[in-house]
């Protein structure tokens, strides 16, 4: 990217990271319309990688960077969703918050995002994590069950 590619690439810039109710997410910083892709210039060359849980749990790597990936990336039917970049590089995609109606719904099974409805300046981004890990639908499953069982 030079410089011209840049300053036009602003005209793509939707949202930041800031302090919301949840701690730290992701804020408008201007009005969004429906359909819109607010992370259209997150990455646009990176892939992903398909990690199995098993493999992450067996790696001799630290447990506190092997905490990021959980926290950060997508699991699906065992396996997580990794940037092939590196988990220092994660975009601002990543911080999305979790809604049980969100304003955001996936694309490819998680691999981006857009707007559901119009989203004003100042308004947090959300995601239903439901639809994208795992762990999300077990746990809201295990809500569902009446006490006792």
């Amino acid at each position: 990217m030079n410089k011209a590619q840049f300053l036009r690439s602003l005209n793509d810039v939707w949202c930041r990271l800031a302090v919301t109710r949840h701690g730290v997410g992701v804020v408008a910083i201007r009005n969004i319309p429906k359909g819109t892709d607010p992370f259209k210039n997150c990455d646009p060359f990176g892939d992903v990688l398909e990690l199995p849980e098993k493999e992450l749990e067996g790696s001799p790597a630290p447990e506190e960077a092997k905490q990021l990936v959980r926290d950060f990336c997508a699991l699906q039917d065992g396996t997580y969703f990794v940037p092939d970049y590196g988990i220092d590089a994660i975009d601002k995609s990543y911080f999305l918050n979790h809604s049980s109606k969100p304003n955001m719904r996936i694309l490819d099974s998680g691999e981006g995002f857009v707007t559901v409805r119009a989203i004003r300046k100042g308004e947090e981004l959300t995601a239903d994590y439901g639809q994208y890990h795992e762990y999300v639908r077990e746990f809201e499953k295990k809500q569902k069950r009446p006490k006792g069982r």
